[in-house]
Order: C-alpha cells, then sequence, then structure tokens
C-alpha cells in the first residue's frame, strides 16, 4: 500500500503488521510505526482490497482516502 503525507506530499509504502495491528510506513531505509492518532497526517493513495480491510480491523479510521486513490492488485 502507498499512503501520502497531507503536510508535504511525501509517498511512502505501507504495510499492516498483522501480529501486532500496527501500520509501518518507510521513509528510505527507515521504518516507523504509526500511532491510530498520527494517520491524520497521512492519506491513502493505493492499497489492494485486503490491506483496506486489514486497515478497517486494526482501527485506523483516521486515514483518509486520497481523491486520486486506486485499489492495487494483489
Amino acid at each position: 500500500m502507498t499512503l501520502r503525507c497531507t503536510l508535504d506530499g511525501l509517498l511512502l509504502p505501507a504495510m499492516l503488521d498483522e501480529e501486532r495491528s500496527i501500520l509501518i510506513a518507510y521513509d528510505g531505509d527507515e521504518a516507523f510505526e504509526m500511532d491510530r492518532c498520527e494517520a491524520v497526517f497521512y492519506e491513502l493513495v493505493a492499497a489492494s482490497r485486503e490491506e483496506m480491510r486489514q486497515l478497517q480491523a486494526a482501527r485506523y479510521r483516521l486515514l483518509a482516502m486520497a481523491e486520486d486513490f486506486a485499489v492495487a492488485e494483489s
């Protein structure tokens, strides 16, 4: 999946750690855990239907879908 920072427009690849239900985003080689509250500063640009389901289950409700959102192939 791909996220976009709403503050600076930076695109970040991301994945959900299913064991801990934590979203992990990658800024270059550096990974960071995204708190659910911190998600308000990001929008979802691309994700598979399964990734979207996992985000909902992990309660990342503040992560909005971008206007240019696209469903990615699994």
